[in-house]
């Protein structure tokens, strides 16, 4: 299994933090490894929610998470460099990762 290290701002990190699961959010705050499928899963899920929800629609939802996104391409160019849009097109459907990999998050201050 590959790691990978990425560097997040204070916001991006909180903002992380808070896609997370009650799970995965403690793991970020022990600094410790978390698997790769798990986080990216996590974060599909919080940006779909409203839209689970029945209350939005996708447009709306792409409109109102553009930081959201950009965190997301931000972690997802550390493992396809070639392709930050790999998981932001995976919205709205079945999640798949073909990489087997964990990330650890470090806060830069």
């Amino acid at each position: 299994m590959k790691t990978y290290q990425v560097s997040l701002n204070g916001k991006q990190y909180g903002m992380l933090e808070k896609m997370l699961c009650s799970g995965r959010a403690e793991q970020l705050a022990r600094n410790q490894l978390i698997n790769g499928y798990e986080l990216f899963s996590d974060m599909l899920d919080d940006i779909c929610s409203p839209v689970t929800d029945g209350w939005s629609t996708f447009e709306i939802v792409l409109q109102e998470s553009v930081e959201e996104l950009d965190l997301l391409r931000v972690m997802t160019k550390a493992v396809y460099p070639e392709n930050e849009d790999y998981f932001v097109r995976q919205i709205g459907q079945h999640f798949q990762c073909e990489k087997d990999f964990a990330f650890q998050i470090h806060l830069k201050f």
